[in-house]
């Protein structure tokens, strides 16, 4: 299907998309999309685009988020913002122009704030993405602030739409346990960016969030969100066989429930170690599953 809007996957949950108007954009997405089905959803997404957009965000949003469900696609619009290539190239022109309105050499306004001549030159022609710190050394040397304020305003704008629906107004967070020496987990989610989990006594809800603790490296790795529970056995879940190291734990599936679990992200934060988790709530190493909250549960979540 030939479509006007161009759509590519920039990670396994953001898509950057161009609109037949020229404006770019970034689309994040409620779960990761496993490689296999990424060009499909692409297609999709491009499709609804062309259908709805129509210059108006949270309008087009909304449709696409519906018909993204009734059309089965493997993940939902969480978000949609500037694309970042097209943020870096306004926020430089926007840093050029208002050096030129001043008078100021490069040079000089790069001493002023305290950086390298060659990083602000490319900051200005977009090339460079800086970091909040310098933006602000940037700002005080023109005797400017930097500000995060609604679209239509002459000022750094940035606006993020959200999707309506697609955040569960409860849920609870669960830690659980995965052993490597049982279950090649890491393998089996980036293949499918799922698996299934055996409930056994433990009762999980439909978005529920969970956080999963590996031993073997004694850290929090992934974060999932729970999409179906109480499953039987089906062909489905048979292609995971592959990553059961001990077979053995393949329970009677006549009388196991299992849980649909979506991985969301994998940390890449160093703080989730079990040394950490100790010092703010734990009373041992983890096992089983836990259910979080408080100052544990916000510690966790900002790693991720």
């Amino acid at each position: 299907m030939e479509t006007k809007t161009k759509v590519r996957f920039v990670s396994l949950n953001k898509v950057s998309v161009e609109t037949p108007q020229g404006e770019r954009l970034t689309l994040g997405l409620d779960s990761v999309v496993p490689i296999p089905l990424q060009e499909q959803d692409a297609q999709t997404i491009a499709y609804l685009f062309d259908k709805y957009y129509d210059g108006n965000r949270s309008t087009a949003l909304s449709l696409i988020y519906r018909e993204m469900i009734r059309l089965g696609c493997w993940a939902k619009p969480y978000w949609c913002g500037p694309d970042r290539d097209n943020e870096r190239e306004r926020i430089g022109a926007q840093i050029r122009s208002l050096r030129l309105e001043r008078r100021l050499e490069a040079k000089d306004l790069a001493a002023f704030a305290d950086i390298d001549a060659s990083n602000l030159s490319r900051i200005e022609r977009g090339k460079f993405s800086a970091g909040l710190d310098v933006l602000c050394k940037i700002a005080a040397a023109m005797n400017c602030s930097v500000e995060i304020i609604p679209n239509g305003a002459e000022s750094y704008n940035y606006t993020v739409d959200v999707a309506p629906g697609c955040v569960p107004n409860t849920h609870r967070s669960v830690l659980i346990t995965a052993k490597n020496s049982t279950f090649k987990l890491a393998a089996c989610l980036a293949k499918y960016g799922e698996y299934h989990w055996q409930q056994t006594r433990y009762n999980v809800s439909v978005g529920d969030i969970v956080y999963v603790y590996v031993s073997e490296e004694r850290a929090i790795k992934y974060k999932l969100r729970v999409e179906e529970i109480n499953k039987v056995y089906d062909r489905w879940m048979a292609r995971e066989e592959e990553f059961w190291v001990d077979k053995k734990r393949i329970q009677d599936e006549t009388q196991t429930k299992y849980a649909l679990l979506r991985l969301i992200a994998e940390t890449r934060s160093k703080k989730l170690t079990e040394e950490n988790l100790l010092k703010h709530g734990f009373l041992r190493a983890p096992q089983g599953i836990k259910y979080l909250d408080g100052e544990l549960l916000r510690f966790i979540e900002r790693r991720f």
